[in-house]
């Protein structure tokens, strides 16, 4: 293994050290002590690498930092998405909700249809395979108006 993939190895107990110590003869001697496979290492290489170190492991700090961002935000978006459709899987078939007058019911097939009595004659609308109560009070008041028009 070349030097610099020994410090990479043990960057982790390397670099709270340096931090500790302040600089880097003083992390070399201390790491001397710890690390017995580093005293194949020279104190002139360990010291132009350990530079590099430190910003190689800033950068592997920011880019951690983003991918856990992006990994906390895309299990939200899969939690919003699993509390949506657990919301229409509530419903069981044949349950009946009220929605502006109109019955909402979930038929054995899945889909969700509402119904109302109008002139004596039950009125159906599709609503579709998810239930939304916002979308459903727009295809009842689209078929009012279409039936109102007729």
């Amino acid at each position: 293994m070349t030097p610099f993939q020994i410090l990479m190895k043990h960057r982790e107990i390397i670099l709270p050290i340096h931090q500790e110590q302040g600089s880097i003869p003083k992390t070399y001697q201390k790491i001397l002590v710890l690390l017995p496979e580093l005293k194949d290492i020279k104190f002139n290489t360990f010291k132009q690498y350990m530079p590099r170190l430190i910003e190689i492991a800033e950068q592997l700090a920011e880019e951690s930092k983003v991918l856990t961002q992006e990994k906390i935000e895309l299990e939200q978006a899969l939690q919003n998405l699993q509390n949506k459709t657990d919301e229409s899987d509530e419903i069981q078939p044949g349950e009946k909700i009220k929605v502006d007058g109109w019955n909402i019911v979930k038929g054995n097939d899945g889909y969700f249809r509402a119904n109302r009595k109008i002139n004596r004659k039950v009125v159906s609308v599709y609503l579709g395979k998810k239930f939304d109560e916002g979308r459903a009070m727009e295809k009842i008041r689209a078929k009012v108006e279409k039936m109102s028009m007729a």
